[in-house]
């Protein structure tokens, strides 16, 4: 059984399950669903690139669908099921959810924003289905087999310039799009959990 098929995924998360505490005034959440689709045994993966919005520090990026928590939201799975649908249509029900990953504090040009990310990964049966990106915030919206993720080929580093500095930062190629950032640390903690670590840089990742 690949380490990256549904079944093992589920059984490698489950082994060592986490708890995500509700959203709350004084626990600034942002919630993503990290949804796998296709065959149990090679799954896609889907990812959104963000639409450019000024202000929006993570504009154009590569992501998972998400966004931050409302306090009147009842729990942080339902967060990331909310988002989802709005922003690529997908209707994701409790049952298909596989289990959530740690929580890990989110960063903007290296700075803490006082905000927890919790991602949820979840399961559906069959082929993937069709996205419908809500185009205010998605600019793209794409499924991607999730061994073209973990590939080494994949593999690469991404530099760009900040405040006279060169920055640099352990990111994937995937289909002309880069994943770096918070996105890249997500796919790192999954991997870790299944076995198939990615090179981090924590103290500079964002």
């Amino acid at each position: 059984m690949s380490s990256l098929s549904v079944p093992f995924i589920r059984q490698a998360l489950l082994a060592n399950p986490r708890t995500i505490p509700p959203p709350g005034p004084e626990r600034p959440l942002a919630c993503v669903a990290l949804v796998l689709a296709g065959t149990p045994q090679q799954p896609a993966v889907c990812f959104i690139r963000r639409a450019m919005r000024p202000g929006d520090p993570w504009s154009g990026h590569m992501a998972f669908p998400g966004g931050r928590a409302d306090p009147g939201d009842a729990s942080a799975q339902a967060v990331a099921e909310r988002e989802a649908a709005e922003e690529v249509g997908l209707r994701l029900e409790p049952r298909q959810l596989i289990a959530p990953l740690t929580e890990m504090p989110v960063r903007a040009g290296g700075r803490e924003m006082r905000m927890q990310l919790a991602a949820f990964v979840y399961g559906l049966d069959g082929a993937p289905p069709a996205l419908t990106p809500q185009t205010e915030e998605v600019a793209q919206a794409l499924w991607v087999p999730l061994e073209h993720v973990f590939d080494p080929a994949s593999r690469m580093r991404y530099r760009f310039e900040r405040g006279g500095a060169v920055l640099d930062f352990p990111a994937l190629g995937i289909d002309g799009h880069i994943v770096w950032g918070l996105t890249y640390r997500v796919l790192a903690e999954l991997g870790e959990r299944v076995g198939r670590p990615l090179p981090l840089n924590e103290e500079l990742s964002p």
